[in-house]
């Protein structure tokens, strides 16, 4: 009994020689680490009453959200005896206090316990927020490397191996540890960027591809767009040409020349036609003037449509055939007397 009372006496005295050096700290602002330290050393040496006790002194001296106040949090979260107790200092810490230096290692710890937990989902919420909201901080390493393995948990390799890169990125080097760690977890990385790569590889080739045949067919619609047009374009200048010719008069042909007369007789001519009036005969004669030739009618009737005056018949007969190739139809026959 009196054992008890000398034990009880040592721990009243140890917690008040504690109280009073947490509100020493406190009154002097500048705790820092001091009172997370010496809350773990207690702890390890087995004095988890004297932790606690010292950290409950600390809350109640320090000013409520002041630095020696949020480490005290973090102390008590971190030798909590449950789960649910430590979940509530370190949200508290995240929530009311996400300007502390401590906030970043609250959100890191409340990410483990949740992947402890199997709760994926809410560990990768606190992973991205603490990637969000401390970009730059010293916990960013590890809490890439944690969230590497919850996308890997989920399926989701390619982002996980982006989050372990960033995590090997950022580790420091003497932390040998977390670098071992880093690497277990992506050794499937290497395969998957090769299948990235292969995906992106083909994908490039299919797109040259579908380009190089997209520019084929766009070329051959050219050509054959060219083709139509230009078929188009001919089949307007016939219509064209046809047109001319109908409203056009036919074309002219030039009159044989008839050599000059040899003899002093009526020579010879080529005779077209022979006609009762001399409206008939005038009118064929016109037209073959207009057709270049020089054409004329005899005086007595029947009329006579001849053309040309030679003194060889020969040379009548030449016109005549020429007069056949314009498919008119003439004899050779004796001129009459001019």
């Amino acid at each position: 009994m009196k054992m008890l009372r000398v034990y009880a006496m040592k721990i009243f005295l140890a917690v008040l020689v504690m109280a009073a050096a947490a509100r020493m700290l406190a009154a002097q602002g500048s705790v820092g680490d001091s009172i997370v330290d010496h809350v773990r050393r207690l702890a390890s040496d087995g004095n988890t009453a004297g932790a606690h006790a010292f950290v409950d002194s600390v809350l109640g001296a320090a000013k409520e959200g002041s630095p020696p106040y949020v480490n005290a949090l973090f102390a008590r979260a971190s030798i909590a005896e449950s789960a649910d107790a430590a979940r509530k200092d370190y949200l508290r810490i995240a929530v009311d206090y996400s300007v502390s230096p401590r906030a970043e290692d609250s959100l890191l710890r409340l990410a483990q316990m949740e992947i402890a937990r199997g709760d994926r989902a809410s560990a990768k919420q606190y992973l991205d927020r603490l990637a969000l909201e401390h970009p730059e901080g010293a916990s960013r390493a590890q809490g890439a490397y944690w969230l590497g393995r919850v996308l890997i948990d989920d399926g989701a390799l390619t982002q996980a191996c982006a989050s372990l890169a960033e995590a090997k990125a950022r580790v420091a080097p003497a932390d040998v540890e977390l670098i071992n760690q880093i690497t277990y977890y992506a050794r499937p990385c290497a395969a998957v960027k090769h299948a990235a790569d292969s995906a992106r590889a083909d994908s490039v080739d299919k797109a040259m591809k579908a380009a190089r045949a997209d520019s084929v067919a766009r070329a051959d619609s050219i050509a054959k767009a060219a083709v139509a047009a230009a078929k188009a374009e001919a089949a307007a200048k016939k219509t064209e040409a046809a047109a001319k010719k109908k409203t056009q008069p036919a074309p002219k042909h030039e009159a044989p020349k008839v050599p000059a007369s040899d003899t002093k007789g009526a020579g010879w001519s080529a005779q077209v036609a022979a006609y009762d009036t001399q409206a008939d005969a005038e009118r064929l004669a016109k037209k073959l003037t207009d057709r270049g030739y020089d054409a004329r009618i005899t005086d007595e009737k029947p009329f006579r449509v001849r053309i040309g005056r030679y003194a060889r018949r020969a040379d009548a007969i030449d016109l005549v055939g020429k007069l056949k190739d314009a498919k008119i139809i003439a004899i050779v026959v004796e001129a009459e007397k001019p």
